[in-house]
């Protein structure tokens, strides 16, 4: 059972002082929680110290009876029995308690499932809107530069009829071929050592550049890409989640449709049927086993969310380490200051892709302030 003075710590666990402004849903979610959970607390202390009162009241009645020579059986028997009247109400109480604390809990579940969607599908538009595939491709092969076409074009020009090689179509798409082929053509063409020289020079930064980068280029594609199929994986076990957690009120329209259809409302009323009949329970001793697989019900499912919230964390704390290591590689292209004149467009727009990204996974879609303990105090409140 969980202690009062134990809950009142609990609430000083959520002071929203250190969130950031920015995340308004998340300040008003703990703030919410926080007025329930003091509000119940609130009438459960009252109640339950008017009790405790009439029983120290009964027990010093009791004594004082016990020690009179004019008390009769009755009267002491009558006053154990209100005694014992007074413990069954505590009980009692401590259950509604107990019941309602529950039921917040579960709604705050729900709630947090809608953020945590929410926050995944923003993630899902961040990673389709990036233009990281389309810079990559550009930046990792030197074809893709008109300089480096034009100059090629010249190359072949000065080789000569007899010396011309044209390259088959497969390998005019490798870049290290191409690369390679043009370097060679500057060397052995037809023209002047100067001449040759500025051609080279034309092309210098676009193939360092590309000969540098393309590993790491094609590092952040596929990370990238790791990271977009992990949440993908999220989304999926959020709609998973959603349709174990709810199902126990017996809400089987799936998270997807639920959020289209806005169709919050039924949930909420399924739930309250649900309370009503734990509550109807709890007064019949018969049906202990049924109010115990009910309050399990609920418990497990704020357990798999705990678990959920978890993966979900770990998750954007990996995503901006990724975002920090790309951000790390493209600032340290050796030559960038050299060559910062002949660097593509789509360098800058991939390093502000980057940059970006490790804001929104430091901000936006961080729930930094609900992981672990607090999460769990959050969910559960302390126990003994």
């Amino acid at each position: 059972m969980k202690k009062i003075h134990l809950l009142i710590i609990f609430l000083s666990l959520l002071s929203i002082s250190n969130i950031r402004a920015n995340d308004t849903l998340l300040v008003q979610f703990l703030e919410e929680t926080r007025t329930e959970i003091s509000s119940i607390q609130d009438i459960w202390l009252n109640r339950i110290c008017d009790i405790k009162l009439e029983i120290n009241s009964a027990e010093q009645d009791i004594c004082k009876f016990q020690e009179s020579q004019f008390t009769s059986d009755r009267q002491i028997v009558n006053l154990l029995l209100q005694k014992e009247k007074l413990r069954t109400q505590l009980e009692n109480l401590e259950d509604d308690f107990q019941t309602e604390l529950s039921k917040v809990r579960y709604e705050k579940g729900i709630e947090l499932i809608k953020m945590l969607y929410e926050k995944i599908l923003g993630l899902d538009h961040h990673f389709t809107s990036l233009q990281t595939y389309q810079n990559v491709i550009m930046l990792s092969n030197p074809n893709t530069f008109p300089e480096f076409q034009s100059a090629k074009d010249v190359i072949n020009n000065r080789l000569g009829k007899k010396n011309a090689i044209q390259l088959p179509s497969l390998l005019e798409t490798n870049p290290y071929i191409s690369m390679t082929y043009s370097l060679v053509s500057t060397f052995f063409g037809n023209g002047e050592k100067k001449k040759k020289e500025a051609d080279l020079d034309k092309i210098a930064c676009i193939l360092d550049f590309t000969v540098r980068m393309n590993a790491d280029l094609n590092t952040i594609y596929y990370e990238t890409e790791f990271l977009k199929e992990h949440n993908r994986s999220l989304k999926a076990e959020c709609i998973e989640l959603f349709k174990d957690y709810s199902k126990v009120v017996s809400y089987h329209t799936t998270l997807p449709e639920c959020r289209k259809e806005d169709d919050w409302e039924q949930l909420d009323e399924l739930l309250e049927t649900y309370m009503r009949e734990l509550e109807s329970d709890l007064k019949d001793p018969s049906r202990t086993r049924k109010v115990y697989k009910m309050q399990v019900d609920l418990e497990f499912s704020i357990d798999r969310l705990l678990q959920f919230m978890e993966k979900y964390n770990a998750f954007i704390s990996q995503g901006e380490k990724y975002y920090q290591k790309f951000q790390t590689i493209l600032n340290n292209y050796t030559n960038e200051s050299v060559c910062q004149s002949q660097l593509p467009r789509q360098f800058t727009d991939l390093k502000k892709d980057i940059e970006m990204s490790i804001l929104k996974f430091n901000e936006a879609y961080n729930i930094s302030e609900l992981q672990g303990s607090k999460l769990k105090d959050l969910m559960y409140g302390l126990s003994e």
